[in-house]
């Protein structure tokens, strides 16, 4: 069921954002004036790999996933992004077409923030230029690495790498654990980490019974990532 657009605020979606948290008051206010919020219904792709957009996009609420085509033709997911986080931005800085195709993994809406609008405010502001070259060069690490265990690695350790990649933006320390506090089903799971339904039920319910995490709803409290990393590793 869709979230009303009237509850999101162009201006909070993009304070949401640390990727864009240098930019000033007054640059906010006019990108927010000029952006459009948008919805994504769930499997759709809001552009593919090589596409020219004229904007890119920041999660307000959901998940978008970006993908690239692997040597066998199959979709590998390469980065996993959900409420305050940003993509598309590199095609937007280099000026040439998106290097990975952008699909919605669950119903979603998100800011389409014009990029003829942006550039001058990146161009002229020095603080943004470096927090977002920092942060890009993070996210890179972050996509390899998830990348390197999507492509070939077993069933468990692709789903343990789609769990522990969205702990580190969406994980919540309680006691006892990390709380993954995103409302993403077990198919949803399954199809970031390109494996069945089945497989990523059967995987979550024996590191339950090992007492690695407990479920709970829509949401997942990791109470051992060590042991799941570890166990994931020796298959």
């Amino acid at each position: 069921m869709r979230e009303s657009s009237e509850s999101l605020s162009r201006k909070e979606i993009l304070k949401s954002s640390t990727l864009l948290n240098g930019l000033t008051e007054d640059q906010l206010s006019q990108l927010a004036m000029n952006s459009v919020i948008a919805y994504a219904e769930k499997s759709e792709v809001l552009w593919f790999s090589g596409q020219k957009v004229d904007f890119f996009g920041v999660v307000g609420t959901g998940f978008v996933k970006m993908t690239s085509v692997g040597p066998n033709h199959q979709e590998i997911t390469t980065e996993i992004m959900g409420p305050g986080q940003v993509f598309g931005l590199l095609g937007a800085l280099n000026g040439m077409g998106c290097p990975q195709s952008a699909k919605a993994v669950t119903g979603s809406w998100y800011l389409k923030v014009n990029k003829s609008e942006f550039l001058p405010h990146y161009h002229s502001n020095t603080v943004l230029r470096e927090h977002i070259f920092r942060r890009t060069s993070y996210r890179l690490h972050q996509a390899f690495d998830l990348i390197a265990h999507l492509s070939v690695g077993t069933v468990e350790q692709r789903v343990a790498a789609v769990l522990l990649v969205l702990t580190k933006s969406f994980g919540q320390e309680k006691d006892g654990g990390i709380l993954l506090d995103v409302p993403l089903t077990r198919q949803e799971i399954s199809e970031l980490a390109g494996t069945t339904v089945e497989s990523t039920i059967r995987v979550i319910s024996k590191w339950q019974k090992r007492g690695w995490v407990e479920t709970n709803a829509r949401h997942i409290l990791l109470r051992s990532i060590d042991s799941i990393v570890n166990g994931s590793k020796k298959l």
